[in-house]
């Protein structure tokens, strides 16, 4: 019998769902399973030590308890700070998510793109190389929004979206010196939650660009399993730290994204995962 295909996914909350959905259009036989860390959201308050001491607890002892055959880092805070030290503690691949900078200064006609993220994500140094290798030919607007990501979690769990708020997040996308925006890097993996109200505030001429089908193409070379892209797996479980209310509704959102098994715990250091 062949052996079962399959990896963990972490994130702050559930934005890291927006990168799971890609790696299931592109691979829909892989078994997903998800660890959304909302004892510790948003990640960007947390120094980089606690961080990295946190993100490689949670990541190895979920390996020990259910291995797989690949980590993903869907988070692009995490994933700036605490990849080098994850890795050197895995002897599996570990992917992590990097702002799409690259192919939207390459797809720009204006020469004006915009990145949006998390306050932290936007001074790091990761994304000034970023933008120094792939977009030095373009103006570059950088964003932190400091209450997007929230905001974005709330839609996904209740549907309901504060019009204004979101519309403070993106008010420096509006200043005139970047009405030629035509391109836009959704840098947080939360933010694809929230396209469509995103979209309508900006308008159609700028396209939002965000980093999900790159992981999943990264993964699938990875992986090199051709049956991997053919039937489908629902047998991936959606473990949630913290004091988590597991009501009707939220277990129905959590399976229609292709998780069959839900799962909270309070995260202590040294204690195991719930078992397979």
């Amino acid at each position: 019998m062949q052996k079962t295909r399959a990896i963990w996914l972490l994130d702050s909350g559930i934005g890291g769902l927006t990168i799971a959905r890609a790696i299931r259009h592109r691979l829909p036989g892989l078994s997903q399973h998800y660890i959304a860390d909302s004892a510790a959201f948003p990640y960007g308050n947390l120094d980089a030590e606690a961080l990295i001491a946190r993100v490689c607890d949670l990541i190895t002892r979920a390996v020990a308890t259910r291995p797989v055959d690949a980590v993903v880092i869907a988070c692009n805070t995490a994933s700036t700070v605490v990849l080098p030290a994850l890795r050197e503690r895995l002897s599996i691949p570990v992917v992590g998510v990097v702002p799409a900078i690259r192919p939207a200064a390459a797809a720009s006609r204006s020469g004006v793109i915009g990145v949006l993220a998390t306050p932290g994500t936007v001074k790091s140094a990761h994304v000034a190389t970023l933008i120094e290798r792939f977009a030095g030919h373009c103006r570059v607007v950088t964003v932190g929004a400091p209450n997007l990501a929230a905001l974005a979690e709330q839609y996904w769990r209740s549907n309901t979206l504060d019009g204004d708020a979101l519309a403070a997040e993106l008010s420096p996308l509006h200043a005139p010196e970047w009405h030629a925006l035509d391109q836009l890097v959704l840098g947080c993996t939360h933010y694809p939650l929230l396209r469509a109200p995103i979209q309508a505030q900006l308008g159609r001429h700028v396209q939002l660009v965000d980093s999900g089908d790159a992981v999943a193409r990264r993964l699938e070379a990875i992986l090199d399993d051709a049956s991997l892209t053919r039937g489908e797996s629902r047998d991936g479980s959606f473990h949630i730290t913290g004091r988590q209310v597991l009501d009707a509704g939220l277990e129905q959102r959590i399976g229609a994204e292709g998780f069959g098994e839900t799962v909270t715990y309070a995260h202590k250091p040294g204690v195991p995962l719930p078992g397979r």
